[in-house]
């Protein structure tokens, strides 16, 4: 089948070249019947899907001035994040798509492997002043598949009234929750959401540790590192955490954020998402530093990239991909961080707000969430093991048999190279 649908398109692209070929057709002319999608002839409109109401009234201000300086209008459509990627499968092929469209990262594999989204052709100057770890999480087999407009990460928040200093190590941030905790009086020294993978897994993975094996710049999905003996060691830790009750095994997220701004937390690693709200409860009293060392290595958080997707059915690609350029750009995305206190995906955009730097710096030293669709298979069972040992279960065994669930839930999906590892 593969060499009829070859023999297929080598003819398409002949009977292209032979009509474009005809007299008085230049280089250009050829160039554009090849590359009708990618023309330079400006639209009269942009289609652009944004995620949710402060996006719409943003992006609605900066398209205008966008529509000013080309004279194309750009329709904006309020779609959810989390839908944009189901949606687009549905409405592109039926030509009601978007040219550009917003995802988080980890929804690259699978928005390539569909078809949905195109390479970007990017100059060196076009990527400069991008973070490149949030560039490389947007990259899928070493294609360019977005560009980068909001990083999210962890950092350590810290009550001033409760600690004094910012930890430096991890074993400062031990001993002010052994001072600090007192859990008959909901007091607690240090607080993350454990049972769930994504807060815990900077105290879980250290920086040679892995969740899928790379061979060079891409993962291999048959090697797991979830079970290795540094992370059951770390698990173990943790457990030990829960015994001394220095992590509550009810708690929430929620709760905790509500403990933390009733003053009744020392220290808690999170995301920037309610900074507004602590910077209010605090004043002055709110202290934010980046992850503490552990064995004398920065502690890596996951770094989580939401940005801009070229449609691969946009029939305007060279004028889609100007508009995101126009919308990443140094002077939209310092826009975008004062207005809406959110960290962008460039390093030449500063925040004037310190705390926010904090999570700016950390963003740098943060380890991109594998963007392949395998990964949605480990975050479930991952966080059952979490759970699982929160409630005194063997960390090894809770851990083995996650790695277990994984493998099997990957082989279901790639039936084709389930004798792949044992080859």
């Amino acid at each position: 089948m593969s060499k009829i649908l070859k023999c297929i398109t080598l003819t398409v692209v002949m009977l292209l070249i032979v009509t474009a070929c005809g007299p008085n057709r230049s280089k250009e002319d050829i160039d554009k019947a090849l590359n009708k999608d990618n023309s330079k002839d400006k639209p009269n409109q942009l289609t652009m899907w944004v995620d949710g109401d402060k996006q719409m009234a943003f992006y609605k201000k900066i398209t205008d001035q966008y529509t000013k300086k080309t004279g194309i209008k750009v329709k904006l459509v309020n779609i959810g994040q989390n839908d944009q990627l189901e949606n687009i499968s549905l409405d592109a092929p039926a030509g009601k798509g978007p040219d550009i469209f917003f995802l988080a990262h980890d929804n690259t594999g699978s928005a390539y492997l569909q078809g949905l989204a195109a390479e970007i052709k990017l100059s060196k100057d076009e990527l400069k002043g991008f973070n490149k770890q949030a560039l490389k999480a947007m990259n899928y087999d070493n294609k360019q598949l977005a560009l980068p407009a909001i990083v999210e990460t962890t950092a350590l928040f810290y009550n001033k009234k409760l600690v004094k200093n910012a930890p430096q190590t991890l074993e400062e941030v031990e001993a002010n929750a052994a001072k600090l905790t007192d859990s008959k009086k909901k007091q607690y020294g240090m607080l993350f959401d454990a049972k769930n993978f994504y807060f815990n897994y900077p105290f879980l993975f250290g920086n040679d540790d892995y969740i899928f094996k790379k061979n060079g710049s891409e993962y291999d999905i048959h090697q797991l590192g979830l079970n290795s003996k540094h992370v059951v060691k770390n698990a173990e830790r943790l457990q030990k955490w829960y015994d001394k009750g220095y992590l509550p095994k009810a708690a929430t997220h929620d709760v905790m954020i509500g403990l933390f701004k009733e003053g009744k937390v020392g220290q808690f690693v999170t995301g920037p998402w309610n900074i507004n709200e602590y910077q209010e409860t605090f004043g002055k009293d709110l202290g934010v530093t980046t992850l503490p060392t552990d064995g004398g290595k920065p502690m890596k958080p996951f770094l989580g990239v939401r940005g801009w997707y070229l449609s691969e059915y946009s029939k305007h690609k060279y004028w889609a991909k100007d508009l995101m350029l126009y919308i990443t750009s140094k002077d939209t995305l310092q826009k975008y961080t004062d207005e809406m206190s959110e960290i962008t995906g460039r390093v030449d955009v500063k925040s004037s707000n310190p705390n926010l730097k904090v999570f700016e710096k950390q963003a740098r030293h943060a380890e991109p969430m594998p963007n392949i669709p395998e990964m949605r298979q480990v975050w479930e069972p991952m966080g059952n093991a979490s759970i699982f040992i929160s409630n005194g279960k063997n960390p090894k065994q809770a851990l083995d048999e996650a790695t277990n669930d994984i493998t099997q839930n990957i082989k279901i999906l790639h039936p084709s190279q389930n004798d792949k590892k044992g080859d």
